[in-house]
């Protein structure tokens, strides 16, 4: 049997993946790169701010329930998830909101302003992106190849999931002004896709969202990573921080792992490292031709005081968000008029920031590298004064001069700190010719005994199909060690 195996990145895959073969029984080594856990979804914390540098909300719960469950622990042991009375507050560029409830029935209401029978179409929108989720969560936990398409059970499914189809026109099916199309769609943007390219079944997306809410865990996001290490640390797995690995040579019976420090050889190793990155400097191949997912700019804000109007999530969309879309994702020129979120988590966790004062969290969607190698620096001042003359118009008055601390993070720095391959915020980007079959597999043929986790990998980006992957993997080391 397979006892002793290595964990390439303490992210959120990384971690899930060596608490569920330590309950295996693995002797597991983690090595990372940096001082502490949680790769992109990580922590500054400054004077009293704690600033959630990465996924900024929890979806599909249900998924974290079942890596606790299958570590044999209560995940109430380890995280409090608070779910959101309001999900997320939507300001149109001409002062126009929608503001999307935990209740439904106040949701419609809001819809209802905006376009007259919606209400309506809202529930049928409802039950048949859930018909597609119920048709995909199977699938979540389940690693596909090519060649499995030629199995006839797979075929009736393409159809059933419209593969045919875009988010954008799913959404159209059943919302007649953009407005509204927008509103169910944007959240392709938060897995680095335009939804005019995302496949239809992203749309479940959107059901997750509405149907099964939106959460906050107490104490912050970072509490994801830490309670994973926490139970990875006590089923017995070992972690080796600031020990980047360099290299990675496979053979039938083991793994060479070369880190700055020292060169280890194991039965297996599973790469938590972004996936392209790994393929072409840890071993050193010629990667296909790729799409790859947007980059983002990040500024960090912690204020003074309290500001008002604001929600726990808000996007804020562009006069023409059209043009915005196409600037990222077809001109990879950086946006003239951007679309943005702002996170605001001490609205609810107040622990988050000193007494009287407030978080601003902002994200701004932006090429990647591949095609826009530009600094992102240059642009900043330009980018700020947009976003903050958006950002005053609502709260009332100038953030600028309520600003105590702030950090910014470019493109740039997603390649210099946690090697992500062309920026690319969110990985490969989840096209149709990248999803499913064919997006990367845990497990590549070529190499017996290694394995991958994380966003550019099946089944796909975002915390729960991470942790869904992370299953995976674990099951298919368990399978091959049974053989």
């Amino acid at each position: 049997m397979m006892r002793h195996i290595s964990v390439i990145g303490a992210g959120v895959g990384g971690l899930a993946t060596a608490a569920r073969l330590a309950q295996r029984g693995y002797k597991v080594d983690v090595y990372e790169k940096l001082p502490r856990c949680g790769g992109r979804a990580h922590i500054i914390e400054d004077r009293g701010f704690k600033f959630d540098t990465g996924p900024s909300f929890v979806l599909m719960p249900d998924f974290f329930e079942e890596l606790f469950g299958y570590c044999k622990k209560d995940i109430n042991d380890y995280l409090t998830l608070l779910p959101l009375d309001i999900h997320y507050k939507i300001f149109y560029p001409h002062g126009q909101t929608l503001t999307v409830f935990r209740d439904p029935h106040k949701t419609k209401q809001e819809l209802e302003r905006i376009e007259e029978g919606s209400a309506r179409r809202y529930d049928s929108f409802i039950e048949e992106v859930a018909r597609m989720y119920a048709l995909t969560r199977p699938l979540l936990y389940k690693c596909f190849t090519p060649d499995k398409l030629l199995n006839p059970l797979y075929w009736g499914l393409l159809g059933k999931l419209k593969t045919y189809k875009t988010y954008w026109q799913i959404a159209r099916q059943f919302f007649k002004t953009k407005e509204l199309a927008y509103a169910f769609t944007f959240e392709a943007m938060f897995i680095g896709v335009s939804p005019f390219h995302a496949p239809a079944f992203y749309s479940i997306i959107t059901y997750v969202d509405h149907v099964q809410k939106i959460y906050h865990p107490q104490g912050g996001m970072y509490q994801i990573p830490q309670a994973l290490e926490k139970l990875a640390v006590e089923l017995g797995a070992s972690f080796h921080y600031q020990e980047e690995v360099r290299s990675l040579k496979s053979t039938k019976s083991s793994v060479t792992i070369e880190t700055e420090r020292n060169r280890y050889s194991q039965e297996a190793a599973v790469v938590n490292a972004d996936y392209a990155y790994a393929r072409r400097e840890l071993l050193g191949e010629n990667l296909p031709r790729y799409k790859y997912s947007c980059s983002t700019y990040l500024l960090y804000l912690g204020l003074k005081k309290k500001v008002k109007n604001l929600e726990h999530h808000n996007l804020f969309f562009s006069y023409d968000l059209d043009k915005n879309l196409k600037e990222i994702f077809e001109d990879y020129i950086l946006p003239q008029d951007p679309s943005f979120y702002v996170h605001v988590p001490t609205i609810t966790d107040p622990s988050l920031a000193p007494e009287g004062k407030d978080i601003v969290y902002i994200l701004v969607p932006v090429p990647n590298l591949a095609h826009h190698p530009a600094r992102h620096s240059d642009y900043e001042q330009k980018l700020r004064q947009i976003i903050f003359d958006k950002i005053n118009l609502v709260i009332g008055e100038r953030i600028e001069n309520l600003i105590e601390v702030q950090h910014s993070f470019y493109p740039q720095d997603f390649i210099r700190r946690y090697n992500i391959y062309n920026a690319a915020t969110f990985g490969l980007a989840h096209t149709l010719m990248q999803s499913a079959f064919f997006r990367p597999p845990n497990l590549d043929r070529r190499f017996k005994n290694i394995y991958f986790v994380g966003c550019s990998t099946q089944p796909g980006g975002g915390l729960p199909p991470v942790i869904a992957s992370s299953r995976v993997v674990a099951d298919l080391i368990a399978k091959t060690d049974t053989m």
